[in-house]
C-alpha cells in the first residue's frame, strides 16, 4: 500500500499519511483543551501556569546552588593551577638538562686538566684547553674547528690531544679566535710511527682509521700501541685487525684512534 498521496493544493507536494494523522490528533487535543478550559472557567490555564512557574523556579534554584557552591570557580581554579604546575615542570626539566650539560662539560674539562698536569709534570711545553666548535662527524676533509686562535698563542703545527693523551691532529690554520685542525688520520696523511719496535708509515683512511704494512714475521697483536717519535713519542692509535696474503712477505695492519670523535667537546692544544 502506498503510504504517500499527492496533495492537490497549490504547492503540489507529497505529504506523508502518518504525518497528517499526527497533525489531526494534535489539533483535536488542542481543541479539547480549549473546551475543557472554557468549561472549567480557566482553571486549566491556572494549573499550567503554576506548573511552568514551579519548573522555572526549580531551574533557577539549581543554577544558583551550583554557582553558590563554588563548583565552577573551583574547577577554573584547578585548571589554572594545573597550567601553572605544567609550566613549572617544563622549567625544571630545562634546568635539569642545563645542569647535565654543565656536568658533562666539567667532567671533560677535568680530564683536560689531568692532561695539562701530566705534561707539565714531565717538563713538556704547556698548552691550552679549547672547545670544539664544528662537527666531527665524517668530515670529508678530516678537519674540524676549535675555539682558540692566535690571540691565545695557538699557531700552525701545534698538536691537538685527547683527554687520554692521544694525538688527534695538528693545527693547520690559526685565525684570531678559532683554528682549523687537520686530523692525524685524515685521508692521504702519512705519519711515521713505531709498532712493537718496528718502524712503519701509517696512512690515514679518515674517520679515525689508518693502515700500514709490517713484515709478516713481526710479533704484533691486536691492541698494541702505535707511537710516533715525530710527535714527541706520543700515541696516535692502537692496532686493530690484521690480514695476511699467502706468498707475501708483509701483512696489512689496521690502526684506529680509540677516541669517540663525535662525542668530543674539548681538546688540549700543545704549543710547539
Amino acid at each position: 500500500m502506498n503510504l504517500y498521496r499527492q496533495n492537490n493544493g497549490p504547492a503540489g507536494r507529497w505529504v506523508p499519511r502518518f504525518g497528517r494523522k499526527r497533525l489531526f490528533f494534535a489539533t483535536i487535543f488542542i481543541i479539547v483543551l480549549f473546551i475543557a478550559d472554557a468549561i472549567s472557567g480557566g482553571k486549566i490555564r491556572v494549573l499550567v501556569r503554576g506548573i511552568g512557574s514551579y519548573v522555572w523556579g526549580l531551574g533557577v534554584s539549581v543554577q544558583e546552588s551550583i554557582y553558590g557552591s563554588g563548583f565552577l570557580s573551583a574547577r577554573r581554579g584547578l585548571l589554572a593551577e594545573n597550567s601553572a604546575l605544567a609550566g613549572q615542570i617544563a622549567r625544571l626539566e630545562e634546568r635539569a638538562a642545563a645542569y647535565q650539560v654543565l656536568k658533562d662539560e666539567n667532567r671533560a674539562l677535568r680530564q683536560m686538566l689531568n692532561v695539562a698536569g701530566n705534561l707539565q709534570g714531565n717538563n713538556k711545553k704547556s698548552g691550552i684547553t679549547a672547545p670544539i666548535i664544528s662537527s666531527l662527524r665524517a668530515s670529508p676533509y678530516g678537519t674540524f674547528q676549535v675555539g682558540a686562535g692566535s690571540a691565545d698563542s695557538v699557531s700552525a703545527g701545534d698538536l691537538v690531544l685527547s683527554a687520554e693523551n692521544f694525538v688527534i691532529g695538528r693545527i693547520a690554520e690559526a685565525d684570531l679566535h678559532a683554528s682549523l685542525v687537520r686530523e692525524i688520520f685524515a685521508s692521504g696523511i702519512s705519519t711515521d710511527a713505531v709498532i712493537h719496535g718496528v718502524a712503519v708509515a701509517v696512512e690515514g683512511q679518515g674517520g679515525g682509521n689508518a693502515r700500514t704494512t709490517m713484515p709478516r714475521q713481526s710479533e704484533v697483536i691486536i691492541g698494541d700501541s702505535v707511537i710516533s717519535p715525530a710527535l714527541g713519542a706520543r700515541a696516535i692509535g692502537v692496532v686493530g685487525n690484521m690480514s695476511e696474503s699467502s706468498g707475501s712477505a708483509y701483512k696489512s695492519v689496521n690502526v684506529y684512534l680509540p677516541v669517540n670523535l663525535s662525542a668530543l667537546q674539548f681538546v688540549y692544544i700543545v704549543r710547539e
